[in-house]
């Protein structure tokens, strides 16, 4: 089912997805911002925006009160985020409650949701018109913490490192997150100024999945904003359509297993040329346990322990990751690209190429599985102001043809090849 869209103001979007199904309903409040390079401040501040808020606000102003009104909420639980979609940080707050059907006395959960939602984004606990600074250190700790837990995964790791390297010149290249040392400078005048900043710029999008009615929770969400003065910023990512000279680059850690990144230009210019034959080009090649990566790099040639390609549609970018045996770095590096040279020359039979299908289709089915991950699938709406259903998906994947995916491959260019590779004089740790 499409879902109701309703500006509220102006970059400021109620997105309704009506269920059935569930027990349960999904409320996320997304706000987007501009990555920019040179501007560590900003990204440290903004990511530490949503885990500030989603503490309290001025109505539940300590743990203890927030508690309160959520067990009041049906137990209902809170939670904030941080992700990168192109050159665009996005900053969430959600709330998963019971769904309207299941309240006592026909009780407007959904609207209860709404309303503490909106107050945590524009009533927080303000002292002398500014955070404070005991709050924002305390967030400061936990974002650093977080950061340091990130670095201890060197799986992602490597796939962050990779494309920081990959995309040194570009915002992509960012962590959404901030870094160390931008973190531990912001002040509390820093974080309001964001704040009020994102108030008045960043686009927004109230995104429900619940049986309830939307009416109210989309007026409440234009009542917040009515005299607010609004000049929403504009949102971009740089495509790359080709890529340059291949940058090889190689560092050392205490891991025991080394990891190989492959960042590659997928030859688009924008987030929707070729998206769906793009779309099954990466799942043949690199996708699932029929793919090539898979059948043959892992499988039949024993090289790495676990591989996988994964498409950044909104970046144009094709990440190849691999777990091996640093000894097998070369080798391996030259399996992948053979294994994209025959996509590129049409080396994959029909039966390969429906079963992509048929594998793509079934992940965009089991979207409506959950109401988490209904609410995920229009995240990029915000974006990319498409709202395509997973029905829909699934038609664009299936009208593919088999000359489209080889267009697709072939557009694909090599730019960085990244080894995370163990030092052999340090104890190692697990990779």
């Amino acid at each position: 089912m499409k879902p109701i869209i309703t500006q509220v103001a102006p970059a400021v979007h109620c997105c309704a997805i009506t269920a059935t199904r569930f027990k349960t309903s999904r409320m996320v409040l997304q706000m987007a911002l501009p990555l920019r390079l040179h501007e560590d401040k900003q990204t440290a501040a903004a990511a530490l925006l949503p885990f500030l808020l989603h503490r309290s606000c001025a109505a539940y102003p300590t743990p203890h009160a927030l508690e309160s009104k959520l067990a009041d909420l049906y137990g209902a639980k809170l939670s904030a985020n941080v992700a990168k979609l192109g050159e665009t940080q996005l900053l969430s707050i959600a709330l998963t409650a019971i769904d309207d059907r299941f309240a006592l006395a026909n009780e407007n959960v959904a609207q209860g949701c709404a309303d503490l939602l909106l107050d945590l984004l524009f009533c927080p606990v303000l002292e002398e018109d500014m955070f404070t600074q005991s709050a924002v250190e305390l967030e400061k700790r936990l974002l650093i913490e977080r950061l340091e837990s990130e670095e201890g995964d060197k799986w992602a790791f490597a796939a962050r490192r990779a494309e920081a390297l990959m995309c040194s010149n570009e915002a992509y290249g960012l962590n959404p997150l901030g870094e160390k040392q931008a973190i531990a400078d912001l002040t509390a005048e820093d974080i309001t100024q964001i704040w009020r900043n994102m108030l008045k710029t960043a686009p927004m999008q109230l995104t429900m999945v619940s049986n309830a009615t939307c009416h109210g929770i989309c007026e409440a969400l234009r009542a917040r904003f009515a005299g607010q003065a609004r000049v929403p910023v504009a949102l971009a990512t740089a495509f790359i359509k080709t890529a340059g000279e291949i940058k090889t680059i190689t560092e050392e850690q205490a891991v025991e297993q080394a990891n190989l990144v492959l960042g590659l230009r997928a030859g688009v210019s924008d987030a929707a040329e070729n998206h769906y034959a793009l779309r099954v080009m990466d799942d043949l090649f690199g996708g699932g346990v029929y793919s090539k990566l898979f059948v043959t790099v892992r499988e039949k040639m024993s090289l790495c322990y676990r591989v996988r390609s994964y498409l950044h549609r909104f970046k144009g970018l094709l990440l190849v990751r691999a777990g091996i045996d640093g000894e097998k770095f070369e080798e391996t590096r030259d399996a992948v690209l053979l294994m994209l040279a025959q996509m590129q020359a049409g080396e994959f039979s029909d039966e390969d190429l429906a079963t992509a299908k048929r594998a793509l289709c079934d992940s965009y089915a089991t979207m409506a599985d959950l109401p988490e991950s209904l609410a995920n699938w229009y995240f990029a709406s915000l974006i990319s102001g498409e709202f395509t259903t997973p029905e829909e998906a699934c038609a664009g994947v299936n009208a593919v043809t088999r000359e489209q995916v080889v267009a697709a491959a072939q557009g694909v260019t090599l730019d960085t090849v990244y080894l995370l590779a163990a030092k052999k004089s340090e104890e190692v740790v697990n990779g």
